[in-house]
């Protein structure tokens, strides 16, 4: 089970990450999405939220901008994190579902850095 959070601004990916602790969890399982809430994470600052999406265990965060530091921090502590997404953050989460789904590939996490695509294992 793959957990993702989307920094929220109303229904959109906030363009700055940190901007609110508003965020969309999302659960998906095998490129299928089993359940999302939003939710309100909490915390005044930008590392507050980080700290806060570390304890739930998010293995991904999608957002717009995000200050390099904590980029950095969220990767060191096991969180992949796709910077420079825009749009409605239900659309951008199913968009990369489908070209996951297009592809026939499977996810995989490499070095902390952006969803990464390879060949499923036949």
């Amino acid at each position: 089970m793959i957990k993702v959070a989307v920094p929220l601004f109303k229904e959109r990916v906030s363009p700055h990450f940190g901007a609110s602790p508003k965020v969309l969890l999302v659960m998906i399982d095998h490129g299928i999405i089993q359940s999302e809430a939003t939710w309100d994470v909490g915390g005044d600052s930008p590392m507050e939220i980080a700290r806060r999406l570390v304890s739930l265990g998010i293995q991904y965060v999608i957002c717009g901008g995000i200050y390099r530091p904590y980029k950095d921090w969220l990767i060191r502590n096991g969180i992949t994190v796709m910077d420079n997404q825009r749009g409605i953050a239900r659309e951008v989460i199913k968009k990369l579902l489908n070209e996951f789904e297009s592809n026939g590939h499977e996810q995989q996490r490499v070095n902390g850095g952006r969803f990464h695509f390879v060949k499923s294992l036949p």
